[in-house]
């Protein structure tokens, strides 16, 4: 099957660097894509996407839940910021917001940003964010907000691949252009495309958007206005949200990561033994230690996203779907 006729761009980026580099690929099944087949130098093995052939299946079940996963990150003795699981939004949250001031709520066992809700403050948006998660989980984690950036570190059989930044879209102003201008600018520079034609996570702002338009109000902006040179104008209140109604700037930061950092992330996939990993981390500076002031660990990914690496990370010596293809028939 040629890899312009799959759908699932993972699926597509694995299909034609196995092919560059001599290995057999196809889908297991005509028509599914859930499993590919690979066969090299009398090797076969199946996959789902990046969820390799190597990774136990209770290892995908312990990434899944949120609750085991932290304790078992925590025994390794690694940063997690504090949390409690709960069905509903009675005095423990109410007690858990009160201590913390401001937390996040998630469904316990979704992947993604699915139902999630950043920087609570009050009791009455705990209680609507709870109501959200539940609609995708009978339980909800309640997390300590981390001050801070996202960063995902992507790990390969025990090595930190490289780390990227996501950042709530924001636009500096050049002197020149106006608000709306600067915005699809940055929208096409963050829309960035493979060679098979995906494109990766960041979703292009809305400038009609009545979210922004109101944010742009509040801001006594417009936009028509032309912002000075080096003015910074954020794009998404810094009100509670749901996280996946954010657009977010991608930027590698595979220099800037110290090793520590890159080690406690190597160290969190193999406390859930899990050898392809996107490791979430939020914390104020990555070139620091994560600890109780630079933030800790939100999540282990299991099946981790890899277009967005291939995309973003920079330098030739960087090619992910070539490292996860070598990993794979690795002995």
């Amino acid at each position: 099957m040629n890899p312009y006729q799959v759908q699932n761009a993972q699926n597509k980026q694995i299909m034609k660097k196995a092919r560059e580099m001599g290995i057999e690929c196809e889908p297991l099944i005509p028509g599914c894509e859930d499993f590919l087949e690979l066969s090299y130098r009398g090797k076969t093995i199946v996959i789902n996407k990046t969820r390799s052939h190597k990774m136990p299946l209770m290892a995908g079940l312990l990434a899944k839940n949120k609750d085991a996963s932290n304790l078992l990150l925590r025994r390794r003795g690694l940063p997690v910021p504090d949390y409690i699981v709960v069905s509903q939004a009675g005095e423990e949250a109410v007690r858990f917001l009160n201590t913390h001031r401001m937390v996040i709520v998630k469904p316990l066992d979704t992947s993604r940003s699915v139902g999630v809700t950043l920087r609570i403050d009050r009791e009455d948006d705990l209680e609507n964010a709870v109501k959200t998660a539940r609609l995708h989980s009978e339980q909800v984690m309640i997390q300590q907000y981390v001050e801070g950036t996202d960063f995902r570190v992507l790990v390969i059989g025990g090595k930190a691949i490289g780390a990227l930044e996501y950042k709530p879209a924001f636009i500096e102003g050049d002197g020149r252009s106006t608000i709306e201008q600067l915005i699809r600018k940055l929208n096409e520079d963050q829309l960035r495309r493979n060679s098979v034609g995906d494109a990766g996570s960041f979703q292009p702002v809305d400038v009609e958007s009545k979210s922004l338009l109101m944010h742009l109000q509040e801001l006594g902006k417009s936009l028509q206005a032309v912002l000075e040179q080096g003015e910074r104008v954020e794009l998404f209140s810094g009100g509670n949200i749901l996280a996946d109604g954010i657009s977010e700037i991608v930027l590698d930061r595979s220099e800037d990561i110290s090793a520590v950092n890159a080690n406690i992330a190597v160290e969190a996939a193999k406390a859930l033994q899990v050898d392809v990993a996107g490791i979430d981390i939020r914390c104020r500076d990555i070139r620091l230690p994560l600890n109780d002031e630079n933030g800790g660990i939100l999540e282990v990914n299991a099946l981790p996203d890899m277009i967005d690496p291939s995309l973003f990370f920079q330098g030739a010596s960087t090619d992910v779907f070539q490292s996860y293809l070598q990993y794979l028939f690795e002995e």
